[in-house]
């Protein structure tokens, strides 16, 4: 088991190396690999996720034990992370959500669609699927309200919650969850050459995904809010995915659910802990420190976890 587990590890490690050498050289400009990250954020992803969806019952995505276990303990490692920034001096109310936020906000789309892929196959995107099905507005939603609540600006804040929901109804990847939902529940037989050219773009997104994710480590630095950032890091690499373990062996979850999920914890914060912090003009620095921390943490991380899990 542990073999087959480092077969399919260790491409992942092989890819995003890749990804770095080729940006570190120049071969994969910035321009270039921003047009890498919208073909993977706009077109394989979501073609994946509807390979994947329409195969199964939409039971297995709408799972209310599943949304449960996971945001529970999202919850529940939110409130921990701010518990302890409470005990740090120098820092404004609204700083500490921004950071509890951004420390349980997983990068489910562009890191964590290859590399549970990779790890799990469909039946662990299947899980996944049913996380990033209400993710961003499950968490982005009480953020705002909390934001607002602690700078007392409703109209912006409005404003904010208005643009972040509008956008997650353009989101490819939302779309696509929806569209296959609904073919799923209808029933509706595909046609062979929708599903197959759904499948070969599949087959394609984790090594353009991991790739972009190793460009993108190319020129990132640490910036300021090292300690806050620990708090972050620790609590998203380490205290969320346990907890996440934690809540599934309570509510009696299968191990090929359960691991999916400890991943899925486990992955690096999105690139909308930042957005939101850019968006109040609060702890960007640290966030960004934080984003970056995380994931060169997760290199290390997730292998583990991965291994821990299998045995």
């Amino acid at each position: 088991m542990l073999l087959s587990l480092a077969d399919r590890l260790l491409p992942v490690f092989l890819l995003i190396a890749i990804g770095y050498v080729l940006a570190r050289r120049n071969i994969l400009t910035k321009e270039s690999l921003g047009g890498l990250t919208k073909l993977t954020y706009w077109v394989l992803i979501p073609a994946t996720l509807f390979s994947t969806v329409t195969a199964i019952h939409v039971g297995e995505i709408l799972n209310l034990r599943i949304w449960a276990v996971y945001f529970g303990a999202v919850l529940t490692t939110a409130l921990s992370i701010y518990a302890v920034l409470l005990t740090m001096r120098g820092m404004v109310r609204s700083e500490r959500i921004v950071i509890a936020f951004g420390a349980v906000y997983s990068n489910i789309g562009i890191v964590g669609i290859p590399v549970v892929g990779i790890l799990y196959g469909d039946e662990g995107l299947v899980t996944l699927t049913a996380i990033i099905s209400i993710h961003a507005f499950t968490l982005m939603t009480p953020m705002v309200v909390l934001m607002e609540g602690s700078r007392a600006s409703g109209t912006a804040g409005r404003s904010v919650l208005s643009t972040t929901l509008r956008s997650q109804f353009r989101n490819p990847i939302i779309v696509a969850i929806v569209v296959s939902l609904a073919i799923s529940a209808a029933g509706i037989d595909l046609p062979g050459w929708l599903s197959q050219s759904a499948e070969m773009l599949k087959t394609a997104m984790p090594a353009v995904a991991l790739i972009v994710i190793g460009a993108g480590l190319h020129g990132q630095e640490i910036r300021s809010g090292a300690a806050s950032s620990v708090v972050g890091v620790f609590g998203k690499m380490a205290v969320l995915p346990l907890t996440v373990f934690v809540f599934a062996w309570l509510a009696g979850l299968p191990q090929t659910v359960v691991a999916p999920l400890v991943i899925c914890a486990a992955l690096p914060p999105g690139i909308n802990s930042v957005m939101m912090a850019a968006a109040y003009d609060t702890a960007v620095n640290r966030i960004a420190t934080l984003v970056l921390a995380a994931t060169l943490a997760s290199l290390v991380t997730i292998p583990v976890l991965a291994l821990l899990l299998a045995t």
